[in-house]
């Protein structure tokens, strides 16, 4: 691109350094169409307009003799015009002129300057009824456009589209998709399109997609691999962000929500205007979770990844820091729910059996799973907290309470993980020294780096 915002095509031998320029006609033979937020001109028989290209230059050639006496019916039709109002504002013109020394041949009147009327190729336009084309909404504008460049499209065309999103409705952007997509061998042209909607990215395989990067003017372009294919299925907003947070599960992923909503009362901005996205393993698992944040890591992604610590994770923490991927694992080889009720204090750990219960909606069941990793029988058991320090001791009813809470599955959810988050916050100065707090500053000082 040079001063003048001219583009410069060339071909360039990657060898050699070496590059041809393509002109404009050498690109007219690759027969590439390109469709921006600019399709106006395609929807008239304009110079080398999209419709123009569909109708042929044989049929197009006598459209100039059509134009010529258009323009003449035009001229004659505003002679026979009442200008009365025009014609007084001319004659007062003249007096003014002629004291300023111009002296009008044979008196000012209003009529048709052949060159100002601009009837020409652009001026036959495409007409549903009576109103053109032209008029209708941008979305029923760019169908149209990219409908005549699929039409006219020669084997080997190559159409490209900016934004495909733009104007259009959920339901019409998955029809345009499925339709412009070559089907069979038969179709020998290619489609490229940038998007930035994740419905754009639901509607592709991920092979098809790729991420394009330019900086200092440098481009890399990455294709997606397989193994993220349930990513792009059911968290392809994922794609969209600059830096993502690779949750292990879903009560992390709830987790990093509160925390987003906490941070921002302590002056940071949202995560999103950090171009921030938290996902999580979309089958449920936890054990996805590194290859996740791997392949993303390899796409060009910052990538963060939040877990836990009670199983060996695969690819390894070694392998995911080698990609510079910022580990983030509670201490202690436990899952969040044991963290939690070890760095709690101990009446917040009553505030999460309660905190369970409420939003789960049945209290036998949460104090049953507690009784069942106590292992205490009918008669030792008790629902008082207190009690069961004074019988398992604190570190055991502490473990027990959260050992239940990950096999009842008590936070499982992003929105029970929310909940959990804000537990997490009303305790935040507490927990600011616990491997809780500490970890939670790790992520903070990672977003907002």
């Amino acid at each position: 691109m040079e001063s003048n915002l001219e583009p410069q095509w060339f071909v360039i031998n990657k060898q050699t350094d070496e590059k041809k320029n393509i002109s404009a006609s050498d690109r007219e033979l690759l027969g590439v169409a390109q469709i921006g937020g600019y399709v106006d001109r395609d929807l008239s028989w304009g110079r080398n307009s999209a419709l123009t290209r569909l109708t042929g230059k044989e049929r197009i050639e006598e459209i100039p003799t059509i134009l010529a006496d258009a323009t003449r019916t035009a001229r004659v039709a505003l002679q026979q015009a009442d200008l009365q109002q025009l014609s007084q504002s001319a004659k007062d013109l003249e007096s003014v002129a002629k004291a300023l020394g111009v002296n009008p041949k044979s008196g000012f009147h209003p009529g048709m300057d052949p060159l100002g009327i601009n009837i020409n190729m652009g001026a036959i336009t495409l007409l549903d009824g009576e109103i053109p084309l032209r008029s209708g909404g941008l979305g029923s504008r760019r169908l149209l456009v990219m409908a005549i460049h699929k039409n006219c499209s020669k084997d080997g065309s190559i159409i490209l589209i900016d934004e495909i999103e733009n104007g259009l409705e959920p339901y019409r952007l998955r029809n345009l998709i499925r339709t412009l997509r070559p089907n069979n061998k038969e179709d020998s042209f290619q489609c490229f399109i940038t998007t930035h909607s994740s419905i754009s990215i639901v509607e592709h395989p991920a092979h098809e997609l790729f991420v394009v990067r330019s900086e200092n003017g440098k481009t890399v372009i990455n294709q997606v691999a397989n193994t993220l294919q349930n990513l792009v299925r059911k968290i392809p907003e994922a794609f969209l962000a600059r830096s993502i947070i690779v949750c292990e599960g879903k009560t992390e992923w709830g987790i990093c929500r509160a925390m987003d909503d906490y941070w921002q009362t302590q002056g940071h901005p949202p995560m999103a205007c950090n171009g921030i996205e938290p996902i999580c393993n979309p089958t449920g698992g936890g054990t996805e979770a590194p290859t996740y944040a791997v392949e993303l890591a390899k796409l060009g992604y910052r990538v963060a990844y939040f877990g836990d610590s009670d199983a060996p994770i695969n690819p390894s923490i070694d392998e995911m820091e080698s990609l510079g991927i910022k580990v983030i694992l509670w201490d202690g080889n436990v899952e969040v729910e044991r963290r939690l009720c070890l760095d709690l204090p101990i009446g917040a750990v009553s505030e999460f059996i309660d905190l369970a219960i409420t939003i789960n909606g049945s209290e036998n069941d949460v104090w049953n799973e507690i009784k069942k990793q106590t292992q205490l029988g009918d008669n030792d058991f008790s629902r008082d907290i207190s009690r069961l320090l004074a019988k398992l001791g604190e570190e055991k009813a502490r473990l027990s309470v959260g050992i239940a809470a990950d096999k009842g599955k008590w936070f499982k959810r992003q929105d029970k993980g929310i909940e959990l988050g804000n537990l997490i916050i009303k305790y935040i100065d507490v927990l600011r020294e616990t491997n809780t707090g500490i970890k939670l500053q790790e992520l903070a000082g990672w977003c907002y780096a």
